[in-house]
């Protein structure tokens, strides 16, 4: 078992101006995103549960890959939404996915019974990422609160193994997470360079950074820091007393689905989204954060659209109807120094599409950012 110590990089404090500079810029005009020829969101699963889903680029091979449920699941919890259910695809461009076979346990998995478990627990939400300290991609997966039946999984984080190759479908279980915000955090925004950071149900409710140990079970220590979301934005934490009352802001959270990474230029980013406290989507925006002292400081937050009602699906409008469209499923996609914004969103038919923006350096064909959405 491998023990990782969080690497701290000496810097300045960032000002909201420098972390600007730095921001991907992404178009507004996107493409949605298909798996087997259709719209992953509403067409592919008319209950929305394609949304649960993670995207990464393997260098390697060149391709993106996909990881996500393809049907939903009708007497939640069951086997529809366990981890045998996910299905994985790739894409030679980040848009057009094919898929190829459904996850597995692999020989040498931990047994969930182990942790207290009755049923396979269900997978609310998504997060791969390659471990540069294992050389093996890991699928995160969090677990909602279930109750009893799945033991030490329910409200927390639990981890696969996929080997050195990102389209491994048999993967080696290595059980839910042992850590001091286990049954307090509502999901994984990242894994870089050997500390994990969640998004924690803390004071502040922020991403909360954690040095990461690998094995079976997997394990992390104490915090060592947390970025403020909240700062600056309209919206405060919900579970923060003065919030809705001293605090005039609106009361929010930051939704389970997130992602940090490391950036092109060294930086840590943060991209996530809001969600009103009854559970809503708040805005048509992906919220952004960014460290250059590898998370001892952040900036303040920042939305990557300028204007977030200007974004189409294919050229065509979303949904118009107040308080539709709003974006949330965010997830983040780097290949060298060029990025993916993926994001669900409706539209015009009310029809809940999970789309993806180039970065504006990723644009080197089509002047507008319009990449042409073939079906």
């Amino acid at each position: 078992m491998r023990i990782r110590k969080a690497a701290l990089v000496a810097g300045s404090i960032f000002c909201a101006s420098l972390a600007q500079a730095a921001m991907p810029d992404f178009y507004t005009d996107t493409c949605p995103v298909r798996l087997d020829g259709t719209r992953v969101g509403t067409d592919l699963t008319p209950g929305n549960s394609s949304l649960r889903n993670t995207i990464a680029y393997e260098p390697s091979t060149g391709l993106y890959h996909f990881w996500g449920f393809v049907a939903d699941d009708p007497s939640f919890p069951s086997a529809a939404s366990a981890l045998g259910a996910a299905k994985h695809a790739t894409s030679n461009d980040g848009i057009h996915f094919t898929s190829d076979a459904y996850l597995a346990y692999g020989v040498g998995s931990a047994d969930y019974t182990d942790y207290g478990a009755t049923i396979d627990p269900p997978l609310d939400f998504f997060r791969a990422v390659f471990d540069t300290d294992t050389g093996t991609w890991k699928l995160f997966n969090w677990t909602e609160n279930v109750g009893s039946s799945v033991g030490l999984y329910n409200y927390n984080s639990s981890v696969n193994d996929l080997g050195s190759v990102a389209s491994n479908t048999s993967v080696l279980h290595q059980g839910p997470l042992n850590s001091p915000f286990a049954g307090n955090h509502v999901g994984m925004f990242g894994l870089v360079e050997g500390n994990l950071y969640l998004r924690v149900d803390s004071s502040t409710g922020g991403d909360g950074q954690f040095a990461y140990t690998d094995g079976i079970p997997p394990a992390t220590g104490g915090e060592l820091g947390e970025a403020d979301l909240f700062a600056g934005t309209p919206y405060c934490w919900g579970l923060d007393p003065a919030c809705g009352n001293t605090d005039p802001r609106i009361p929010a959270y930051v939704h389970n689905v997130g992602r940090t990474l490391r950036q092109a230029d060294g930086t840590l980013g943060t991209y996530y989204a809001f969600r009103h406290w009854d559970g809503s989507r708040m805005d048509k925006q992906i919220w952004y954060v960014e460290s250059g002292d590898n998370g001892v400081t952040w900036s303040a937050p920042a939305g990557v659209f300028a204007d977030g009602n200007a974004v189409t699906i294919a050229q065509q409008p979303l949904d118009a109807d107040a308080g539709s469209a709003n974006f949330s499923s965010i997830e983040i996609v780097r290949k060298g120094g060029l990025y993916r914004a993926y994001f669900s969103t409706q539209d015009a038919a009310g029809n809940y599409v999970f789309v993806t923006s180039l970065s504006h350096a990723a644009d080197t064909v089509f002047a507008d950012g319009f990449e042409a959405c073939a079906n």
